[in-house]
């Protein structure tokens, strides 16, 4: 299995053999807050003579890699980026500088990297990015490569890792979350807190959107 799928494109199965629908699929097959900034976004790409599908694949693409980049340095391996083009790892290497800006002067311990929860009541799955501490505090961590945000769906998303890990561990007590974007192109990093209360309220949002999702799929 290549680099590009096995960090994020593995299947999540649950107790009864069945497949559990992803977090990300749930959150983007139901919630359409962002849905106008993205169409204005996909029109401006467009009108300057690009394929808007094919910028957010490359996009993709770039973050995987610096995915990976970060859980190699965390975890100690080297990475292979044969699966990736020149410009995906130059881009991937610029914002993997903007983690090593942020983590170098950052009092923050990782404890748990790229692993994955499967929740059997929700009947869903999810790989969480990162689950460390700051100081004496339990922290859940998304890294991201975009430009803009943290868009609500990304606190939706965190929010549901959240309520998934400490299903998982009764004694873990998350305090709250940070989400990390790093410049693909400048190499710069922005660090976003969001609440505990945040956290939870986007656990009761995705809540929501599996039950919308559920019943979708009766009609």
């Amino acid at each position: 299995m290549s680099s590009r799928t096995k960090l994020h494109g593995q299947n999540y199965v649950l107790k009864d053999g069945k497949r559990a629908a992803s977090v990300t699929t749930v959150i983007n097959n139901q919630l359409g807050w962002n849905k106008n900034t993205l169409i204005a976004w996909a029109k401006r790409i467009t009108a300057q003579g690009d394929d808007a599908d094919e910028v957010m694949r490359e996009a993709g693409h770039i973050g995987t890699l610096c995915h990976l980049m970060i859980q190699g340095y965390l975890d100690g391996f080297d990475v292979d980026t044969r699966d990736y083009t020149p410009n995906q790892e130059e881009q991937a290497l610029k914002a993997f500088v903007g983690f090593r800006n942020w983590y170098d002067k950052a009092n923050f311990k990782a404890l748990k990297n790229e692993f994955a929860l499967v929740n059997e009541e929700l009947r869903v799955g999810g790989t969480v990015d990162c689950v460390g501490k700051i100081d004496d505090d339990l922290v859940l961590v998304d890294w991201k490569t975009s430009k803009g945000g943290p868009y609500p769906e990304m606190m939706v998303q965190l929010g549901a890792y959240t309520m998934m890990f400490e299903a998982a561990q009764p004694k873990a007590k998350v305090a709250y979350g940070v989400i990390m974007r790093f410049g693909k192109e400048d190499g710069k990093f922005h660090k976003h807190v969001i609440s505990r209360e945040k956290l939870d309220v986007g656990a009761q949002v995705f809540r929501h959107c599996c039950a919308l999702y559920s019943l979708r799929s009766k009609l």
